[in-house]
C-alpha cells in the first residue's frame, strides 16, 4: 500500500482525515489563535469576488482601481480592463472612507487569480456542476458565465476553461465565482490546498486528483497538509491517473499588516470556532463578535473583517452567510452604455449584457425610452439562470 492512499480509503476515512488535517494545518497557520485585534497597521486589504463596477465592487466596497497595479497569478502586469465581474481579487488599498451610507477606497494594488485552468469534462447539466482536471467545479445561482462561454449548458467535453471560484473542503469542490474561455495555449493549472502527501513518492493530492511533483520547479520548502499550492501542469493528460506538476507558483501571496481588512470566501481550515483559515489566509476569530448568530464550519461561507497582523487576519467581526444569502445578493454596475439592443431587451455596460425584462424593474430619473449609447447608468441586478446576463432590478441614469 503507498503511503498516499493511507488518508483514501474510504469515503468516511477520507472525511474524518481531512477535516484532522485541516484542523492541524489551521492551529499552524493561526499560531493557536489569541491576541485579539491588534494595532498598528496602515491602509486596507480585501479579497473576495468582485460584484460590481463604476469603480471594482468588493465586499460592499468601491475601490477606484483607475491608479492601480493589476498583477495577475504569474504576477504580471495587466490592464485594469481585465479585471471581470465574478473575478476572485485581493486588493492592496488605502484606508476605506464611508459617507452617505457608500463606503470607498483607493486601490493600490489588485491581484487576480483563477483556481483552475484546463479542458472541462463530466458536464452535469442537472447538478449544476462539471469538472476539470479532476476537480469538481459547481455552479452557482451567482456563478458569472463570461460572453462566448455560453453557460452551462452550453460547456462542451474538451473544451478549455478558466474558472475563478473558492475551495470548499467539506465537500472537496470549486463553488465557481466566474466561468471564461481559457486562452489558446494557456498552460494547465490548479491551485487549491493539500489533502494528502508523499514526500517520498513525491506525489500530493489536491480535491479528488493525484498530482506528481518530482520534475516541478519551485517546489515549496516545508510542504505539508494542509498547505495552499498553486501548481501548472505539464499537460492536461494524465499518467496512471495522475497530473504531472511542471512548475510551483506563488498560492496565498503575502497580505500586508493593514488596519481595515475585509475577506469574504469559505472556510477552508478548522482548528477551533475561533482558529481556522479562510481560502488559505489565517484568521484569528478570538476577539470576534459572530454577527449573525451563526458558527464557523469547514466550508461555510464567511465575511471576515478586522485588522491584518504579520499574515493573520485578527477579526473584529465574523458574519457566517447562507446560500440563500448569497444567491439574494445583487451585482451592481455605473458607466456608460456601450450599446442598446430593442430588440432583445438588452444593453452592455462595461462589456456585461444587461437585460431589462423583469417585471419588477425600476427606473430611476428617466426612463426605458432613454437608454441610448453614452448615457451614464446605475444599474443593480440579479444574475440570469443562465449566468450570462446581469437582469436590472433598477436602473437610475446619472
Amino acid at each position: 500500500m503507498k503511503t498516499l492512499d493511507i488518508l483514501i480509503l474510504t469515503r468516511a476515512g477520507r472525511w474524518g482525515a481531512a477535516l484532522a488535517l485541516f484542523a492541524v494545518a489551521a492551529i499552524s497557520a493561526c499560531g493557536g489563535g489569541g491576541g485579539g485585534v491588534g494595532t498598528g497597521g496602515t491602509g486596507g486589504y480585501a479579497s473576495g469576488p468582485i460584484s460590481g463596477f463604476g469603480s471594482i465592487i468588493v465586499n460592499d466596497v468601491r475601490y477606484d482601481e483607475s491608479a492601480a497595479q493589476v498583477l495577475d497569478g504569474d504576477g504580471n502586469v495587466r490592464s485594469s480592463t481585465s479585471l471581470q465581474l465574478g473575478m476572485t481579487v485581493s486588493i492592496d488599498s488605502g484606508a476605506v472612507a464611508t459617507a452617505a451610507g457608500a463606503s470607498t477606497a483607493k486601490a493600490n494594488i489588485v491581484r487576480y487569480d483563477s483556481e483552475l485552468l484546463g479542458p472541462a469534462s463530466a458536464v452535469d447539466i442537472a447538478g449544476s456542476a462539471f469538472t476539470v482536471l479532476g476537480q469538481k467545479v459547481s455552479v452557482d445561482p451567482t456563478t458569472v458565465f463570461a460572453t462566448g462561454a455560453g453557460g452551462l449548458s452550453a460547456l462542451r467535453t474538451g473544451t478549455s476553461v478558466e474558472v475563478f471560484a473558492v475551495y470548499d473542503p467539506a465537500g472537496l469542490r470549486y463553488r465557481a465565482t466566474r466561468v471564461a474561455l481559457a486562452t489558446a495555449g494557456d498552460t494547465p493549472r490548479v491551485r487549491g490546498p493539500v489533502s494528502a502527501l508523499d514526500t517520498t513518492a513525491q506525489t500530493l493530492r489536491v480535491g479528488n486528483a493525484s498530482f506528481g511533483y518530482a520534475p516541478a520547479a519551485g517546489v515549496p520548502s516545508g510542504l505539508a497538509v494542509g498547505q495552499f499550492v498553486r501548481m501548472k501542469l505539464q499537460s492536461a493528460t494524465t499518467s496512471n491517473g495522475r497530473y504531472t506538476v511542471q512548475a510551483f507558483g506563488t498560492a496565498v501571496p503575502s497580505v500586508p499588516d493593514a488596519d481595515g481588512a475585509s475577506v469574504k470566501g469559505l472556510v477552508t481550515g478548522l482548528a477551533t470556532a475561533t482558529s481556522f483559515s479562510v481560502n488559505g489566509l489565517s484568521v484569528d476569530a478570538s476577539a470576534a463578535t459572530f454577527t449573525s448568530g451563526r458558527s464557523v464550519a469547514l466550508g461555510t461561507r464567511v465575511t471576515v473583517a478586522g485588522v491584518v497582523r504579520s499574515g493573520v487576519l485578527r477579526a473584529a467581526s465574523v458574519t457566517v452567510i447562507t446560500d440563500q444569502e448569497e444567491d439574494a445578493h445583487t451585482f451592481e454596475l455605473h458607466g456608460s452604455i456601450d450599446s442598446v439592443d430593442s430588440v432583445a431587451h438588452t444593453f452592455t455596460l462595461r462589456g456585461q449584457t444587461i437585460g431589462t425584462s423583469r417585471s419588477d424593474l425600476v427606473y430611476q430619473n428617466g426612463t426605458a425610452a432613454q437608454l441610448a449609447v453614452g448615457r451614464s447608468v446605475e444599474v443593480k441586478g440579479l444574475l440570469s439562470a443562465d449566468g450570462l446576463r446581469i437582469d436590472a432590478t433598477s436602473i437610475n441614469f446619472e
